[in-house]
């Protein structure tokens, strides 16, 4: 199949219209004249959870192209997918389609049985910021069956669907527990809304993306990690709070009401906790110094760059739930005054998710994390 608008075999000259947007697997035919503004203002804000989307695409590039599946590799924390594409002359190119990690692909409804070596498939989204790259990210997958799937979008809405909390006789602590989902509500490249102070903002000038310790598999630390579209479980056994995050399957506890705090690992430090009225408190110190310790460029307090810490961040989590227990809002304060000019507060909401939901596996594989670091070039605000 041929790459749609390419002549003479150029990878520049690839068609820019694009398909109308879908909320995860969708039916139909792509309308791409029609709705080039919808795939567009989704791009627009989008994010990769776990490196910086703005630095890897350039969401201005909109490509589309068709052809046969040459490789498929459903990975964490990004799978990556080449497509066979026949150009006008007769040449074939192998273009590289990046998308989500596996737990995101699954819960659109692709699994691996869905895009196999051998199929026909049509990908859409923006191109690669290394011109030299036949490489786009996958916004939108269409197969040969006319199975629709749209890929930036569905990390980013809340839920159509609200899920109250229909449990009987839950009270306290216990309101805050089950499984829950936040979105990404976009990154851009420009300044961080973090209050930095000289060195905040020298280490932010300075970052490089091709120096990334994501490319080494280490997870986002807090409060990054807690921006993640990833299934986030809460539980309580006698006052132990565990809070198990999808995202790499990471595990944080702590014991309500004591004052020996509890280590779980040593890079998210250590942590004791209250529950107070209506809202469940954690305290987090004894950080050790990282490079993207206060914020990771993929998401907002980042902005297309990661902010180190220091040994002196400190970490404030309080948690409410909503009167019908469908929504968890998390109010956060952090502190590093090696980076900081003043203690920096956000919110994060989270949305419960059926008590069925599935937990999926999340085996990160370092030679994919490297690949899709590689990817980054350093561009200005």
């Amino acid at each position: 199949m041929a790459l749609s608008g390419q002549s003479e075999g150029s990878p520049d000259q690839v068609n820019q219209q694009a398909g109308r947007q879908f909320g995860g697997k969708m039916t139909g035919r792509f309308n791409p004249a029609a709705c080039l503004a919808a795939l567009l203002l989704t791009i627009s804000h989008a994010a990769n959870a776990h490196h910086s989307f703005a630095t890897h695409y350039d969401t201005k590039n909109i490509v589309e192209i068709s052809g046969t599946l040459s490789a498929v590799k459903m990975r964490s924390p990004h799978s990556f997918f080449e497509v066979d594409v026949v150009a006008e002359n007769g040449e074939v190119q192998t273009w590289e389609v990046e998308a989500h990690a596996v737990p995101i692909l699954r819960r659109l409804g692709i699994n691996r049985d869905t895009l196999v070596v051998g199929d026909s498939v049509t990908f859409r989204g923006p191109r690669s910021r290394r011109p030299e790259k036949l490489l786009l990210f996958g916004a939108q997958i269409e197969t040969s069956r006319g199975e629709q799937f749209e890929m930036l979008d569905s990390i980013r809405k809340a839920p159509e669907n609200i899920i109250s909390d229909n449990r009987e006789g839950i009270e306290g602590v216990d309101r805050l527990t089950g499984s829950w989902m936040t979105f990404i509500t976009g990154q851009r490249v420009a300044d961080s809304p973090m209050p930095l102070n000289d060195a905040g903002i020298s280490a932010r000038e300075n970052f490089d993306p091709l120096v990334n310790p994501a490319s080494e598999c280490v997870p986002p630390n807090l409060p990054s990690l807690l921006m993640i579209p990833y299934v986030y479980e809460i539980s309580n056994y006698r006052d132990t709070i565990t809070i198990f995050h999808e995202y790499g399957r990471l595990s944080r506890q702590v014991k309500l009401g004591s004052t020996e705090p509890n280590v779980t690992d040593p890079q998210f430090g250590q942590r004791i906790g209250r529950f107070e009225g209506d809202t469940l408190i954690i305290e987090s110190t004894g950080f050790p110094a990282l490079t993207a310790g206060l914020a990771s460029g993929w998401e907002p307090n980042g902005n297309g760059a990661d902010i180190p810490s220091s040994e002196q961040k400190k970490l404030v989590e309080r948690y409410t739930v909503n009167e019908d227990g469908s929504k968890l809002t998390l109010n956060y304060t952090v502190s590093d005054p090696a980076y900081l000019t003043e203690p920096y507060s956000a919110e994060v909401v989270w949305y419960r998710m059926p008590d069925d939901s599935p937990i999926y596996e999340f085996d990160c594989d370092a030679e994919i994390a490297s690949r899709s670091t590689n990817n980054a070039v350093p561009i200005a605000e």
